[in-house]
């Protein structure tokens, strides 16, 4: 059973992920500890994690804000993520699951052909996590998260472009392809060049939101 600690943090970071929560919006402990029938202890404690997560900022005497998500944030975020996911690759490389991969593969192409942008989400995030985990090192793992967790916003939005989905499945199939096909430096340069090209992407949305 989940805690009332982890009940209020995935129901922020839904609402936040979500853009329910916009950026710069306040939070209130005493509004969203009411709505969840839980006390501002518990509340606290998610918030804190979130904050470490980068998703809330916090100031003395002011409260507690959705955090901002600038053009050079997103930047930031999808360089690092692209350095900690192409070590992790070379790292694990001889430990990825090539039949998992060819599931995965399949899953992107359903998904594209149903324009299930749900579908096409939970592939992207099966196969950069098993990139992530292949690496088996908890502290990149924890790392790797919290860029994730604050770049989802604008990533959830930048995905649904029909345009980006076809590219995206390209980019996602040279991946695999070149995994299973044993070619490792063909699929860190294709992972490089995917995680370039998304960052990108979001960047561009990041300054219509911004």
């Amino acid at each position: 059973m989940s805690s009332k600690k982890d009940v209020a943090y995935h129901y922020l970071k839904e609402a936040i992920l979500a853009d329910e929560l916009k950026p710069g919006t306040p939070i209130s402990e005493i509004a969203v500890a009411k709505d969840l029938g839980i006390s501002r202890t518990p509340l606290r404690e998610a918030m804190r994690e979130l904050e470490r997560e980068g998703l809330i900022i916090s100031y003395p005497d002011r409260g507690s804000f959705v955090s901002q998500v600038s053009p050079s944030d997103v930047d930031e975020i999808y360089e690092l993520r692209s350095m900690i996911e192409c070590w992790c690759l070379r790292k694990g490389f001889s430990r990825l699951d090539r039949t998992e991969l060819q599931y995965i593969k399949k899953d992107f192409e359903e998904a594209y052909e149903k324009n299930d942008w749900q579908l096409f989400h939970t592939a992207d995030r099966k196969l950069h996590g098993m990139i992530v985990d292949s690496a088996s090192s908890p502290r990149i793992r924890s790392f790797a998260g919290n860029l994730n967790s604050q770049c989802e916003r604008v990533r959830r939005i930048s995905a649904k472009g029909v345009s980006r989905s076809e590219k995206s499945l390209r980019e996602h199939s040279a991946i695999i392809d070149a995994i299973i096909d044993g070619d490792e430096a063909k699929a860190e340069e294709a992972l490089r060049q995917h995680l370039s090209s998304v960052g990108d992407t979001a960047i561009e949305v990041s300054r219509r939101s911004f």
